[in-house]
């Protein structure tokens, strides 16, 4: 019952005040069935409450609605559930709310117990966007990008939970408990199921980072060598900044971070991984900022991030055609800045988890026509997968 508390909690704040569901979950005692139920909610959210609406006149906001999508998404996403205790402790978990909606809790879930196959087989009636929990706006412009089998496939692939993998920074090398990725076996490893990254053994001694398969192209392109002097621009959580300084044995490592909160999980992450005292952080205006220039630059943008939704299922309910706009002039204005800092004959790696076109190769076009005295030397591109987010990663230098 706890966990489903918990789960209520974190949907209740994330719908009415738009925090992370992860933050309100980071101290909860059962966190891994409650980041599950967490994570089938913000994956199915549009046909849950597809269902709940065929069951109440009025689906209801706050902790009411977080208790009916916890409820329903044990009985129609979540078959190792068992539905009486599904039932049972969601109702238990609605008394703090009132008696009252308890006993609404109990009727609904009960009602979408004997209902379930007929409200399924309606459901499977409606449009593939709301079927498979994508805004509608965004499932349209990936059937004019990718046509619709893909966009299809990626449905799909971003309604299931993905799996959680990790790089071992040197001298670190095969993780216990986790196996080879296979696509990249000698750097990634698969976590089980089930394992909470801070019990794996080398975790506290900063032995490895959770970093997705295909984030390893940015690393890979970067390049860097002993003796340079590099940016991380946008470097929160700082996997990939503490990848870079565990291979910069000698040279200069800047990191910098703006916002206040992820500066903390980017001290976090160095510290544990025992690279802080060799990192220059600092809290700047990637725009405006005066550094100095650099030979090697990772500008890691904010983005959308459609690519990692399945990861991030609370980024999809945000994602609008406006707030798109807004990110691809915040990155073209950061890609500016760091071309500005970039030193002759370095290498300059532009990347995202995003895969819409207007925040990778169609910025990278438009940043070229601005200044011909750049080329792209190499590309990578992941659309999310079973075994992989979804990625970009563009290498540039000057001619």
């Amino acid at each position: 019952m706890r966990a489903r508390r918990d789960a209520v909690f974190a949907l209740s704040l994330w719908k009415t005040q738009g925090t992370f569901p992860s933050l309100a979950l980071a101290n909860c005692e059962d966190h891994a069935f409650a980041l599950e139920l967490v994570g089938a909610v913000l994956r199915h959210k549009s046909s849950l409450e597809w269902v709940l609406k065929r069951c109440v006149k009025r689906l209801p906001d706050g902790d009411l609605w977080a208790t009916l999508m916890v409820g329903a998404a044990q009985l129609l996403c979540l078959p190792k559930v068992a539905e009486h205790a599904a039932i049972c402790e969601t109702v238990e978990a609605a008394k703090p709310i009132g008696k009252d909606a308890a006993k609404f809790v109990n009727a609904v879930l009960r009602r979408i117990q004997r209902e379930k196959e007929a409200l399924l087989a309606a459901l499977r009636q409606q449009p593939d966007h709301l079927q498979l929990d994508v805004p509608k706006a965004l499932w349209e412009r990936w059937i004019s990008t990718y046509g619709e089998a893909t966009t299809h496939e990626l449905g799909h692939v971003l309604s299931v939970p993905p799996r959680v993998c990790i790089r071992p920074l040197p001298p670190h090398s095969h993780p216990l408990m986790c196996e080879p990725h296979p696509e990249d076996p000698l750097g990634t490893f698969i976590v089980p199921h089930g394992i909470r990254i801070e019990s794996l053994p080398g975790y506290a001694e900063g032995a490895f980072v959770v970093q997705d398969a295909a984030t390893r192209h940015a690393i890979q392109l970067l390049d860097v060598q002993p003796g340079q002097r590099v940016l991380d621009a946008c470097a929160a959580p700082g996997g990939k900044t503490a990848q870079i300084a565990a291979r910069l044995t000698e040279g200069e490592l800047v990191a910098n971070e703006p916002n206040p909160r992820r500066l903390l999980k980017l001290n976090d992450t160095l510290q544990r991984c025992g690279v802080l005292e060799r990192v220059k952080v600092t809290q700047e205006d990637a725009t405006t900022a005066a550094w100095g220039t650099f030979d090697r630059i990772l500008l890691d943008v904010p983005c959308s991030n459609t690519g990692v939704f399945a990861r991030r299922p609370d980024a999809r309910w945000g994602w609008t055609p406006k707030k798109l706009i807004q990110l691809t002039e915040i990155q073209a204005a950061l890609l500016e800045a760091a071309a500005q800092a970039l030193a002759p004959e370095g290498k300059l790696v532009y990347s995202t988890c995003s895969i819409e076109p207007e925040e990778n190769d169609y910025q990278i076009h438009s940043f070229l026509r601005r200044h011909p005295d750049f080329q792209v030397k190499d590309v990578r591109k992941e659309l999310p997968a079973e075994l992989h987010d979804g990625a970009y990663a563009a290498l540039l230098t000057r001619c």
